[in-house]
């Protein structure tokens, strides 16, 4: 009785398919047979189908195709690219900065430049316009002097540690002069000739 459900419903399927060809023919002139009648023939299981692996949970992921390996490769070359472009950037930014601080350097010094010219005229009315007379006739001539010792007298000078009958007119004329003027100037009157 099992085999001829099943020999009918094999039959129905193959109808219902629209399989006409000689099998399919068969197949129903035998189901519509007598059982007695038939022969016993094997009956082929159907291919199982495998069920799918179970898909991703997340929408992102699920609607994600998976990258090829030339998108990978153009992904890379991409990121490569952008690395050399961040690296380039980076350079023309530390080259810009070094010339902005040089400029700013070379401003600065240029704004701070002192005009020894300028302060040896205070020196002048006594010292003549090259140094090379002896101050109220009572100095030595300052002209070509070594700068070191020209340093250190005039600090002697402002400080009250050095000079003779001279020491005190001298303290008044260098006492505003800051370090670095003491040094334009003493080196200024060391070239004097």
């Amino acid at each position: 009785m099992k085999r001829w459900l099943i020999y009918s419903a094999v039959a129905a399927a193959l109808v219902m398919g629209g399989c006409g060809n000689k099998e399919g023919e068969k197949v129903q002139t035998q189901a519509s047979t007598p059982q007695s009648e038939q022969r016993a023939a094997p009956v082929k299981a159907a291919p199982v189908a495998k069920p799918e692996a179970p898909k991703p949970a997340t929408k992102e992921a699920a609607s994600a195709p998976t990258p090829t390996t030339q998108e990978k490769e153009r992904a890379a070359a991409a990121k490569e690219e952008a690395k050399a472009e961040a690296n380039k950037i980076t350079e023309t930014v530390t080259e810009t900065a070094k010339k902005v601080e040089e400029s700013v350097k070379s401003a600065a010094a240029t704004e701070n430049k002192i005009d020894a010219a300028t302060l040896f005229t205070k020196c002048a009315g006594c010292h003549g316009a090259k140094g090379e007379k002896h101050a109220l006739g009572q100095s030595n001539i300052i002209a070509g002097q070594p700068k070191a010792e020209l340093v250190k007298k005039i600090e002697g000078y402002q400080k009250g540690t050095y000079g003779g009958p001279m020491k005190g007119v001298m303290k008044g004329q260098v006492a505003g002069l800051s370090s670095a003027q003491i040094e334009a100037l003493a080196d200024y009157i060391s070239k004097l000739k």
